[in-house]
């Protein structure tokens, strides 16, 4: 979090420093050694970690992270006493030069600012400008053609009845149908977001922290795009399932190309997973194609089992609520499934840590649950999988933690949640042929798991009973997500298949590929040109150009792809 800099080099106002760090200049007036303490103030109910003893009168300059607000204080090592009183909490801004002048009798100054920097941010703000800007003079630029070209087009009433006769006369157009053109599309652009979203993030995000997965309770950009995938995927399967059994297929055939489908996603996801690893010994079995593909088959065995090749229309009392009335032996089993899945989060004893534990381990709570990170799901995923899992072991806040894997087994149980509840969206989407009902019905489901989300974290970050968490894909975090999920598909959905007011587009060419996109900025995301080495410190400048332009290439390739009517799908 901290690092020394005896020099004070770094108070130098022409000296680059490193992204999302501040130079910190404490000068201790003692005459005696004091001990600094620092933590992230997002690091929920942990002490201070000693950083560095402060000689007496001196001067130590620190280079402190920028990225979340800090708590520090002092010790006076001479008596032994813990200066609570000059506890303060600070949100440093990157590049600043700041100072702080500890005195005797335990009092210390304001922190002041020496050199103020200019926004981190900006470049974000010129970036989207940009883009907004690209997308108005393209949309213009269509709108203009189209409409000079109706226009040339449009019959003149001088032709003569000969050239009539002729025209119609003149052999039939070959009819082509297109693959691109068959396909629902606010679904591909509600897939092209979350896709291109993953690679801008997966590729760094510009090293932003809002687009970085939050270190453990909250929501970020980041921790959107897994589950939107995911209710995506959902979405899909209904409509396919009905129209296999409407084809007579058996519903032994239909699982077994379920299984079939989920054992390429697998067999991909462990691919991928060796691309920086290749050691059998410590290969990282879960993952994100693994999580997708047994959620995925999970319900679509769900959907396979109880679904009704004819639809029974109801009408009267309960004709309003026949998405749900008609599916409700799929609703009795996923439920039960969450339902044994929460009580073992919160029922089940891990050795060594408190019933019911959901916190990061390492500082949380004093430190006293060091080695009880993500609790019961953690505990299992290191049981089950051992070393085979995500082995990350400093946490960006909470500092040393046990590994736990956020794509293992039992987050893979909630994934099967937010899969069912895309599910249902398409249910609405097949059972009701207005756009009105259609929309009317997400924008409730919108509402309904945004509220008993809000209620389960009693809206906010750390204060409810289940709080909102990607790391352990909680029931409030599946619940939250799949809550935007309604919404952006609900306003995709009015937009393009109901309005027609926009084509989707760039996100519909990558969300007619998803699978192969993903896959590809996986296997070239050290290639050139996806991407390079930035000579010099990095920025947030330099690093958000790069990985803007990785995003825009990927796009480009699924826009050719997309034009030449190739679509690979699993």
């Amino acid at each position: 979090m901290l690092n020394k800099n005896v020099s004070g080099a770094c108070l130098d106002e022409k000296k680059l420093l490193p992204i999302d760090t501040a130079c910190f200049s404490i000068v201790n007036k003692i005459d005696h050694p004091v001990t600094f303490f620092s933590i992230f103030d997002d690091c929920i109910l942990c002490d201070g970690q000693p950083v560095i003893d402060l000689p007496g009168n001196s001067n130590t300059t620190l280079q402190i992270s920028t990225k979340y607000p800090t708590r520090f204080y002092y010790n006076d090592n001479q008596t032994d006493k813990l200066y609570l009183s000059c506890m303060e909490t600070y949100s440093f801004k990157q590049h600043g030069r700041y100072s702080w002048n500890i005195t005797s009798n335990g009092s210390c100054s304001p922190i002041y600012v020496l050199y103020e920097p200019w926004n981190p941010y900006l470049p974000l703000l010129a970036a989207l400008m940009i883009y907004i800007l690209a997308f108005v003079i393209i949309f213009t630029s269509k709108l203009v053609i189209n409409t000079v070209r109706t226009y040339l087009n449009k019959p003149m009433d001088l032709q003569g009845d000969f050239d009539r006769l002729q025209e119609s006369e003149s052999p039939p157009q070959m009819l082509t149908v297109s693959k691109t053109g068959m396909r629902m599309q606010a679904l591909d652009t509600f897939r092209g977001i979350a896709v291109l979203l993953m690679i801008f993030v997966n590729n760094g995000g510009g090293k932003y922290v809002f687009l970085k997965h939050a270190a453990w309770n909250g929501l970020t950009v980041a921790d959107l795009v897994l589950p939107w995938f995911a209710w995506a995927m959902g979405f899909t399967i209904v409509n396919s399932i009905r129209v296999h059994l409407r084809l007579s297929i058996s519903r032994t055939r239909l699982i077994m190309k379920q299984l079939r489908r989920a054992v390429i996603l697998i067999f991909l996801g462990l691919l991928i997973n060796s691309i920086h690893n290749s050691s059998l010994s410590e290969l990282r079995f879960p993952g994100v194609l693994q999580l997708l593909a047994i959620s995925y088959f999970i319900c679509s065995l769900i959907e396979t089992c109880f679904t009704n090749a004819q639809r029974n229309f109801q009408f009267g009392q309960f004709g309003c609520l026949q998405d749900i009335s008609e599916r409700w032996a799929q609703w009795i089993v996923v439920l039960v499934i969450m339902t044994i899945h929460t009580c073992l989060i919160f029922l089940l004893r891990v050795p060594g840590c408190p019933l019911g534990y959901i916190g990061p381990g390492g500082y949380h709570h004093h430190s006293e649950y060091i080695n009880c990170t993500a609790g019961v799901a953690g505990y299992i995923d290191r049981l089950i999988f051992g070393n085979h899992i995500y082995m990350n072991k400093i946490n960006q806040v909470y500092g040393p933690v046990h590994p736990h894997d956020p794509e293992g087994l039992m987050n893979t149980i909630s994934a099967v949640f937010i899969v069912f509840l895309g599910v249902q969206a398409g249910r609405i989407f097949v059972t009701y042929y207005q756009a009105s009902s259609r929309i009317i019905r997400w924008q409730a489901w919108f509402i309904i798991t945004g509220l008993i989300a809000g209620i389960l974290c009693n809206f906010s970050k750390e204060g409810g009973l289940i709080p909102v968490n990607k790391n352990m894909m909680s029931l409030s975090f599946v619940l939250c997500t799949s809550s935007f999920a309604f919404l952006l598909f609900s306003i995709l959905y009015y937009l393009i298949d109901h309005k027609k007011i926009w084509s989707g587009a760039p996100f519909i060419y990558a969300g007619a590929n998803p699978i192969l996109i993903y896959i590809g900025h996986y296997m070239t995301m050290d290639l050139f040109p996806f991407t390079w080495i930035i000579p010099g410190t990095p920025t947030h400048t330099s690093i958000l150009a790069i990985n803007l332009w990785t995003t825009t290439l990927w796009s480009f390739i699924a826009f050719i792809l997309y034009k030449k009517d190739i679509l690979i799908t699993i």
